[in-house]
């Protein structure tokens, strides 16, 4: 069936394609193109969103002077490496930025950055991508490594060049009108249990009052539905984001009684649409004496990560189409390329290598409400699906358990 992998790939090749540099069109004069982004940006717009980390973070960008800040408001990232306490949380990282050259045409690249000095590996540069109303890329990595509490919670010394990121310059802080029905997928990484993959699949529903019942397809609490949090409520420091505490993760933690995570969720207001980001930000602490969140240790509860939520609402085929680009799990760049009931998960900066790519086949029929089910191309598992994606405001969500064992995820943004 390798045709079919290849009409799919070609299916990509417009959108990757079209839209180059100014000028063209029919001969009768200059053709004007339409942004995909902002003609410049200042540090009066701030991107307010949560990272495959765990973190909840402002990012902001000058295109002028061509720098750009993190501000990393809630973190479980250790500020240093080899312990698990302070986080990074209230700390500011900056550098310079760099109008990227690689993507396919000019008008994808001018809406494209480097952040100097924000990856641990000079050959792999962190990168943002802008829209209109949305950021999303990477945000600096960081190197953690503990040698264990009494010989429990070791965390194997690995190095993360950047860590995946998604943030809106415009978010709800409204609960009321945040409330709703709503799908979530999304991945967490465990650091105490060798960085272990978790995914999470579930149904949530909020209500205005804050209270929320999430029912989990997977995880400790699969088949259950369960408040698995404190309220939501505005987080006290001043983000716009809504909080959690107490919030359970989706494996059992290292060594914790009760949760020690918090859960904040940023909703993004895009295309008419809310895009709600849940991360969790997992929580260790080795001290008997100063607490972390409110306890005291020895206790590891270090599950985190990003999901998406999407409304429990129909999905029509071909409403979703076009061009989406984002990080994935395994913190490579991929765009998307979604045309009727066939997606290619593409190398932005590679899009003609056909090794790099992914083809799928999507299945609207939606037996759960707004949850499309993929299959890979020319895949040995047949006509079994696989994966789930989700969309909302231009955003979507994909989760594949082709190997259930390590589980693949990304967000990835509307381009064009």
């Amino acid at each position: 069936m390798k045709w079919r992998f290849l009409s799919v790939l070609a299916l990509a090749a417009p959108l990757l394609t079209a839209c180059g540099g100014g000028g063209g069109g029919n001969g009768d004069g200059p053709v004007t193109q339409v942004r995909l982004c902002p003609a410049t940006l200042d540090y009066n717009t701030v991107y307010t969103g949560g990272g495959g980390d765990g973190e909840l973070v402002k990012l902001q960008l000058d295109t002028t002077k061509m720098t750009w800040q993190v501000t990393y408001v809630q973190s479980p990232i250790p500020a240093t490496t080899g312990t698990v306490v302070p986080t990074r949380a209230g700390q500011t990282a900056s550098g310079t930025l760099t109008q990227e050259t690689l993507l396919p045409t000019n008008k994808l690249n001018q809406c494209a950055f480097r952040l100097n000095g924000a990856s641990l590996d000079p050959n792999r540069p962190a990168r943002i991508f802008v829209g209109e109303g949305v950021a999303g890329g990477t945000i600096p990595g960081a190197e953690i490594s503990f040698g264990g509490i009494l010989g429990v919670g070791a965390v194997p010394d690995t190095k993360f060049p950047y860590y995946p990121f998604i943030g809106f310059s415009s978010i709800e802080t409204d609960l009321a009108k945040v409330a709703g029905t709503y799908n979530q997928l999304g991945y967490h990484q465990v650091p105490s249990q060798n960085f272990a993959p978790v995914a999470v699949d579930t149904k949530i529903t909020i209500n205005a009052d804050g209270t929320w019942t999430e029912c989990d397809n997977s995880g400790v609490n699969a088949g259950k539905c369960l408040q698995p949090g404190s309220n939501f409520t505005q987080a006290a420091d001043g983000s716009g984001a809504f909080q959690t505490n107490n919030f359970q993760g989706q494996a059992k933690p290292t060594l914790a009684t009760t949760p020690e995570g918090r859960g904040y969720m940023i909703v993004g207001k895009l295309r008419n649409q809310l895009v709600p980001i849940l991360v969790r930000a997992g929580a260790a602490n080795s001290s008997v004496t100063v607490p972390q969140n409110g306890a005291l240790g020895p206790y590891a509860d270090d599950e985190s990560g990003i999901s998406i939520l999407s409304p429990q609402t129909s999905v029509a085929v071909n409403s979703q189409n076009g061009e989406y680009i984002g990080v994935d799990s395994q913190f490579d760049y991929r765009t998307t390329a979604l045309a009727g009931t066939q997606a290619t998960l593409l190398d932005p900066f590679n899009p003609s290598q056909a090794s790099l790519a992914t083809a799928l086949n999507l299945d609207f029929t939606q037996a759960v409400p707004g949850v499309v089910t993929t299959t890979h191309v020319n895949a040995s598992t047949g006509n079994t699906p696989t994966g789930k994606m989700i969309f909302t405001g231009g955003v979507f969500g994909y989760l594949d358990l082709s190997n259930a064992a390590s589980p693949y995820f990304t967000i990835g943004a509307f381009v064009q």
